[in-house]
């Protein structure tokens, strides 16, 4: 066979065509993964954020509670 054959050249580029489009899905549900993992990452962190901020509320609204008391 002819490597020059355009039969083998057009298989060639299908084949290569292919492999491009098998990348780009592969790429993109990669980006999506990525993203998801990083806002999970970042809601995660807000959580963690707000939750000490409600239990350092919380201590100080028992301390003025307990003024009012004492």
């Amino acid at each position: 066979m002819d490597l020059g054959d355009p039969t083998l050249l057009g298989v060639a580029a299908i084949v290569s065509a292919f492999g491009g489009v098998v990348s780009t899905v592969v790429g993109a549900r990669r980006s999506r993964r990525d993203e998801r993992a990083k806002a999970e990452q970042e809601c995660f962190e807000r959580l963690k954020a707000t939750r000490a901020e409600a239990e350092a509320l919380a201590r100080e609204l028992h301390e003025i509670k307990m003024q009012g008391y004492g």
